[in-house]
């Protein structure tokens, strides 16, 4: 992502929850009122990705669902927040490659039969 540019959280009434904003060198400054986070700098867009797991919820419940959404390389992504998740939809909102996502996510995987 490119400085300035900004993944945001949206809850089911179109409000804000949390927004990061891109800094330099693929910081990301984190907006979040009423949280704990609000202010913090994460790292990477890694920091990113365990937030909005944080923020993931099972698809059944409707009214606790996020939509996650950015502008990442120009194109615009909105995906939702809840299980299964889409590594490729969220590859988009981060702008990195699938690949990273899957290997980032790897540990959180269940098998079943």
């Amino acid at each position: 992502m490119n400085c300035g540019e900004e993944i945001s959280i949206k809850d089911v009434f179109g409000t804000y929850v949390v927004r990061f904003i891109a800094q330099c060198e693929g910081r990301f400054f984190v907006i979040a009122p009423g949280s704990h986070l609000n202010g913090y700098l994460l790292m990477d867009w890694r920091g990113v990705l365990r937030e909005l797991i944080v923020k993931t919820v099972p698809a059944k419940l409707i009214e606790k669902r996020h939509d996650v959404q950015s502008s990442a390389n120009g194109l615009y992504h909105c995906v939702p927040l809840n299980y299964p998740l889409s590594a490729k939809g969220l590859a988009g909102v981060l702008g990195v490659p699938v690949d990273d996502v899957r290997a980032e996510l790897a540990d959180l995987a269940v098998e079943t039969e």
